[in-house]
């Protein structure tokens, strides 16, 4: 039964008309046949659907959203400008289409592959869709179905790469409504190490719609910095998937920051399938106006010896609302386990709003876990401290507030990463009431 039936876009009937890239490959069109059917048998997840209870896709649905992207030239200062980092490999989608003039993909060192995801579907076909599940509520689906462009990275053996990799997405706002469906998929060989940062950015308040999914595959002892920094219009829509499978004592340290967007959703899954695997799963949401943001993250502990740390942090201000849900699974055979879950919020004004629900399901019995949340406001003591000794209400508030939030940022091994999202996070961070 499908959950709407008033659609303003014929997502479907922009899949028939053709231009999509991998066509004459036959696993991908089953797979996209595959797609079509399961959305057009469920179409998009109500606030029926458990996970969805406090997320309306209403709004989305009611959009009317443009496919084809009309033609617009950046600079390379304006794209430079726009990047997270000065020293980088880097991957640049403007509007939804891949820029080789604008990327920054010389001199890549062996060993590594970095290249556009329409160029790399004959070599994806034992990955791609491994991570994710099309018959789960969400928008998976409709990705498979319509995904047209993103990013490969592969990092073969015992490489490790000296430079980390942005990929950097520019919606310009010439075109009007437009949606972008990409696909990305980061894959380290045994040993190999890295860090992607996948960076979305909007140059106008326009409008537009972002759908990603990402998929992570680490073999034996891989490591992968994965940082993910969303700065879209507060008109845009941002819903995105990122999923990884981990093998014995690979490591997967992943930090959501979600500044931009008029309504995100974040779900990332974590599956530790050999034994000495880890998960550092981190994130940060800023959120003011009437700004919606939901974060739904699960880690799964499938066999002995693994562990995970999670932490979140939100500051909401003004109208907004934030949405927690994180489950950690501790399946039978999961002994040793050691996980703990944490999600903390500081809400500056009486109008923001929190539903927050970190959980744990453990069918172990020799296990370290702990989780937990809290909401609160700023400390009446700590403003009233720094007032005394000269800053005034708004500076002592700001101060206060960026004291919450950069304990996210502390847990960042890479300085230049650091200071990177640190100074994006200081442009945007809220100040409250007066």
């Amino acid at each position: 039964m499908k959950q709407f039936t008033d659609l303003a876009t014929s997502f479907a009937s922009v899949a028939e008309g053709g231009g999509l890239p991998g066509q004459d490959l036959p696993w991908l069109n089953t797979l996209r046949q595959q797609a079509l059917t399961q959305f057009n048998q469920f179409g998009l997840p109500s606030k029926k659907v458990e996970n969805w209870k406090y997320t309306s896709l209403w709004e989305l649905t009611q959009q009317s959203f443009n496919h084809q992207p009309s033609a617009v030239t950046l600079s390379h200062q304006q794209c430079q400008d726009a990047a997270l980092l000065d020293d980088a490999y880097r991957v640049v989608i403007i509007d939804g289409v891949f820029n080789a003039e604008l990327s920054q993909l010389d001199s890549l060192q062996t060993g590594v592959t970095v290249r556009p995801f329409s160029q790399s579907l004959a070599s994806v076909e034992q990955q791609l869709g491994q991570q994710v599940a099309m018959d789960k509520a969400g928008l998976t689906a409709l990705n498979t179905l319509l995904m047209k462009e993103g990013v490969l990275v592969h990092v073969s053996a015992e490489t490790i790469v000296e430079k980390p990799i942005e990929l950097l997405v520019i919606h310009t706002g010439a075109t009007d409504n437009l949606a972008a469906h990409l696909r990305n998929m980061i894959v380290l060989d045994s040993q190999a190490e890295a860090t992607v940062i996948e960076h979305y950015v909007g140059l106008t308040d326009a409008t537009c719609f972002t759908n990603v999914v990402t998929e992570v595959v680490l073999a034996d002892n891989a490591e992968l910095f994965h940082y993910k920094l969303q700065q879209e219009s507060e008109n845009a829509f941002h819903i995105a998937t990122l999923a990884a499978k981990q093998a014995a004592g690979s490591q997967w340290h992943t930090n959501n920051i979600s500044l931009g967007a008029k309504l995100a959703r974040n779900d990332v899954h974590s599956l530790l399938e050999g034994e000495g695997a880890h998960t550092t799963m981190d994130g940060l949401y800023l959120l003011n106006n009437s700004q919606h943001m939901d974060n739904h993250t699960r880690i799964d502990h499938l066999v002995p010896n693994t562990t995970s740390n999670e932490l979140y942090k939100g500051v909401l201000d003004d109208d907004s609302h934030a949405v927690f849900n994180g489950k950690v699974m501790v399946h039978k055979d999961a002994q040793k386990t050691d996980s703990s879950e944490y999600n903390h919020n500081l809400l500056l004004s009486r109008g923001c709003e929190i539903d927050t629900k970190p959980e744990m399901e453990i069918y172990a019995d020799d296990v370290k876990c702990g989780h937990g949340s809290t909401v609160g406001q700023l400390d009446q003591d700590q403003l009233f401290f720094l007032r005394a000794r000269g800053l005034d209400e708004v500076s002592a508030r700001s101060l206060l507030t960026h004291a919450f939030a950069v304990e996210v940022l502390d847990r960042i091994p890479s300085e230049t990463v650091r200071k990177a999202l640190s100074d994006a996070i200081e442009q945007r961070l809220p100040t409250g009431e007066s």
